[in-house]
């Protein structure tokens, strides 16, 4: 059961990474908007393409090679929980930080839940090889 689990959180790990990075490089001023943030000229746009568009293509790719066999299935799990844990810590940390009055669109909100729920899937996925 436990390699049942295994291999369907790493697939939807490299989807979901997989699925970010090319929707960002392919359109990345319009990745950044849902964001709240803005790819400013052509530089905005290559960065968004790097720091979203290659990262999480390369993180998806890291997933499916171990959904594939290629790698070890903790390796993708360590880099999930390194994503996943590194955005939930930064997420939570900022809301010590004055809000000035203002609510989260629904797509931060939303990352909220995303990244909380991929570091503890990661997590579990690494407590089960270890077993």
């Amino acid at each position: 059961m436990s390699d049942i689990f295994i291999q369907i959180v790493l697939a939807i790990f490299g989807l979901f990474f997989f699925g970010t990075g090319v929707m960002s490089f392919m359109r990345p001023a319009a990745f950044a908007e849902k964001l709240s943030l803005a790819a400013l000229h052509r530089s905005g746009e290559v960065e968004i393409r790097a720091q979203y568009g290659g990262f999480f293509f390369a993180a998806g790719l890291s997933q499916l090679v171990a959904f594939a066999g290629l790698v070890a299935q903790s390796a993708a799990f360590i880099i999930a929980l390194v994503i996943f844990g590194g955005l939930i810590l930064g997420r939570l940390g900022s809301l010590m930080f004055d809000s000035k009055g203002e609510a989260l669109i629904p797509m931060i909100r939303n990352l909220f839940w995303i990244d909380g729920v991929g570091t503890v899937l990661a997590v579990t996925g690494l407590y089960l090889i270890g077993r």
